[in-house]
């Protein structure tokens, strides 16, 4: 049974995500062409700037249902460490790298590079679990 909870939400999981990311990489280029193509102003030219920004939204609504779907407290938990590493991660790189934004002559970061820097820190946190895994600590 075990298995076949872990599945049902992996499958929910792919079955959401899947789609989404289609539409993110749909919108990434469609976007800046449209705002080329029509040169709207005003509020269609926000609509439509923040069109590829939706399905980033969506995909944290995925990742959330994934950690409620998941029937087995232990992957769970695993799963929340590894969203709290990812957070720690990207906050502390905002932190930093705004620090340095104001202080020194680095290039500014686009603010949508935060959301990237947390699905890197996903990895950081999976690392994290391995880690604590083997050693014993999980």
């Amino acid at each position: 049974m075990y298995v076949r909870q872990k599945n049902a939400a992996a499958r929910a999981y792919l079955r959401r995500f899947v789609p989404m990311m289609t539409v993110y990489a749909v919108l990434v280029f469609a976007a800046p062409y449209a705002i080329w193509a029509w040169r709207p102003e005003g509020p269609i030219l926000w609509a439509i700037a923040v069109l590829p920004a939706l399905p980033i939204v969506g995909v944290f609504w995925i990742i959330g249902r994934y950690i409620i779907e998941l029937k087995d407290e232990y992957l769970r938990m695993l799963e929340v460490r590894k969203a709290l590493v990812a957070t720690g991660f990207a906050m502390s790189i905002a932190s930093i790298w705004g620090f340095l934004e104001i202080y020194t002559d680095v290039m500014r970061l686009p603010t949508f590079f935060v959301p990237v820097i947390w699905f890197a820190g996903l990895g950081v946190g999976s690392i994290v679990n391995l880690a604590l895994e083997q050693g014993g600590e999980a």
